[in-house]
């Protein structure tokens, strides 16, 4: 439950933060964009209602012992989740106000930096180390809000491909300045939550993580393509609709932010590993093996691994070839990148030798 909510809390924050920088942006240099009201109001309403799932979980556990009323308001008044929530509660109800009187883009963008502070300040990484956790979480979350939400704004509710070119040269700089933000808050999180990268692929954390950072791949890929080719072609009025290829780049971002939802969910491995804590699709995909603190891992290529590293590159091949031969559907590209980055996560999991 506490995942699910997390995805959807995500989803939330991005199409609200995109359709914020699309607002703020001049009508000149961006496609004709209209969100429905509605779809802003049900994002906004259900911040507060999505981040309350995580302090529910806690009252849960305290109010078997002392009650749930006494739990309640302790959770609320005294712990760092409870305390985030109430601040994450007051500021949405300005948002939500905002957005139901027209919206005024730039406070509303101000709004969302200051709730995903809050929510960085109840994460998993704050709790590790205060300073570091909250400053990393905060950055990661706002950089993947602006890139996936802007990117999946236009993806899905621009009304035409107008002053696409304009679009494209501040928006270029933007997700640039996004994936860097994203790999650098990233790796300052990997130092907090991870000690080892290699050794927390057995658990449910580190399973998560290298998942998301085999779609990447496909993403950063798409990226480059729908920059460079958009352009060439728009230069010379060749005809090309930049929405289908983009429509994919924002499916996949939209996965790594419901891969993230659901890994930052588990325990991080920073404790010695135990049988609860050893991921069950890892174990799935090495016949039940039994697996703790002692296990030791090692690299072999077996004849199951290698079929799945020809799959990932006859995958990531046509997929690239895609680009150029523009009469492939964008949706085959999407599974084609699909493919290809789950092939490679398997490869690599087929490749583990346990001792």
């Amino acid at each position: 439950m506490l995942e699910i909510s997390q995805a959807f809390l995500y989803i939330c924050l991005a199409i609200l933060t995109g359709t914020f920088v699309l607002y703020s942006v001049p009508a000149q240099k961006r496609p004709e964009i209209v969100v429905p009201k509605k779809w802003l109001l049900i994002s906004a309403v259900a911040i507060p209602i999505l981040s309350f799932v995580a302090v529910i979980e806690v009252i849960i556990n305290l109010g078997a012992r002392i009650g749930y009323l006494d739990a309640t308001l302790l959770v609320l008044s005294s712990t760092t989740v409870g305390l985030a929530w109430v601040m994450t509660l007051a500021f949405s109800i300005m948002l939500i106000i905002l957005v139901a009187r027209g919206m005024f883009a730039r406070f509303g963008l101000l709004i969302m930096v200051i709730l995903m502070m809050t929510l960085a300040w109840g994460s998993h990484a704050t709790s590790m180390n205060f300073t570091t956790g909250i400053i990393s979480d905060f950055l990661h979350t706002i950089a993947m809000s602006v890139w996936v939400g802007t990117l999946f704004v236009v993806s899905f509710f621009a009304k035409n491909t107008a002053n696409w070119l304009a679009f494209l040269k501040w928006f270029s700089i933007v997700a640039a300045a996004s994936l860097f933000t994203i790999i650098i808050s990233g790796l300052i999180l990997m130092g907090v939550l991870v000690p080892s990268y290699v050794t927390s692929w057995l658990t449910n954390y580190g399973q998560g993580l290298f998942l998301k950072h085999m779609f990447v791949v496909p993403i950063v890929l798409l990226a480059f393509a729908n920059m460079i080719i958009a352009r060439f072609m728009l230069k010379r009025d060749m005809p090309f609709n930049p929405l289908p290829w983009v429509r994919i780049e924002s499916s996949f971002l939209m996965i790594i932010l419901i891969i993230t939802a659901f890994f930052t969910q588990q325990q991080p491995p920073v404790h010695e590993l135990t049988q609860s804590m050893v991921s069950p699709v890892f174990q799935w995909l090495h016949g039940g093996a039994a697996i703790d603190g002692d296990t030791v891992m090692n690299f072999a290529f077996s004849g199951v691994a290698v079929a799945f590293l020809s799959l990932a590159t006859i995958s990531l091949c046509i997929f690239l070839m895609s680009f150029l031969i523009r009469q492939i559907p964008a949706y085959v590209t999407f599974i084609l990148g699909f493919i290809a980055a789950v092939s490679t996560y398997i490869f690599v999991m087929k490749s583990i030798v346990l001792l």
